[in-house]
């Protein structure tokens, strides 16, 4: 294990236990922390970091931020930020991908599918927030669309983005059904855990693919 990532690990470890244990203080104060911890081990590992997935991460750092705050203002500051890196993210995906057409297809039916399934659920229930988590959510989709269309044509590279977009809308998937179905933390520490392996999964894709350029 790389040394630049046990303060991300460490501090991951003590962000979930507060989730777990309730500890407000301790969550607070590590939620900030966690993708600033994840950037410096991307910028130790690689000679020339990619701007575009900075640039991403800081998005990220921004939404972990704003959804510090359960107020509707505030979850929307947050999916605007996670939106902008969303669409890095596709991007940087998108200059990877072959362009082979039938893999595309192949990679949208079964996320197709099942965002229809989870926006079914949300819709009744979104109001005004609507236009907004539907922006979101074909924005991960084209994502998670594009990783798994580059695992399919990568397999052996390919599986920490594909593992790191997956995780990345299960997570969103359960902190929207917290926020709009069930109106509480159901699935507890599950969003935070599922969303730092995407994330970690995520860095450690765009690290081999500096070191091996």
């Amino acid at each position: 294990m790389k040394l630049s990532l046990v303060p991300f690990l460490v501090l991951s470890v003590f962000h979930l236990m507060g989730l777990a244990v309730e500890e407000e203080t301790l969550r607070m104060l590590t939620k900030p922390l966690l993708i600033p911890a994840l950037s410096w081990h991307y910028w130790q590992q690689t000679a020339t970091p990619d701007r575009g997935l900075l640039i991403a991460l800081f998005f990220s750092f921004l939404g972990d931020v704003f959804l510090m705050k359960s107020t509707s203002l505030f979850f929307l500051l947050g999916l605007g930020s996670f939106l902008a890196a969303q669409i890095l993210y596709t991007l940087k995906m998108g200059e990877r991908i072959l362009k082979i057409r039938k893999d595309l297809l192949v990679a949208a039916f079964p996320l197709l599918g099942y965002a229809s399934v989870l926006l079914y659920l949300l819709l009744p229930k979104l109001g005004m927030l609507m236009p907004a988590v539907l922006i979101y959510t074909f924005a991960i989709c084209c994502f998670g669309i594009l990783s798994i269309t580059y695992w399919v044509q990568n397999p052996k590279k390919g599986q920490p983005i594909v593992a790191g977009s997956l995780l990345f809308v299960l997570s969103d998937s359960m902190l929207a059904l917290n926020q709009f179905c069930f109106g509480s933390d159901f699935f507890g520490p599950g969003v935070m855990t599922t969303y730092l392996g995407a994330q970690y999964f995520i860095v450690t894709f765009f690290t081999r693919e500096s070191i091996a350029e």
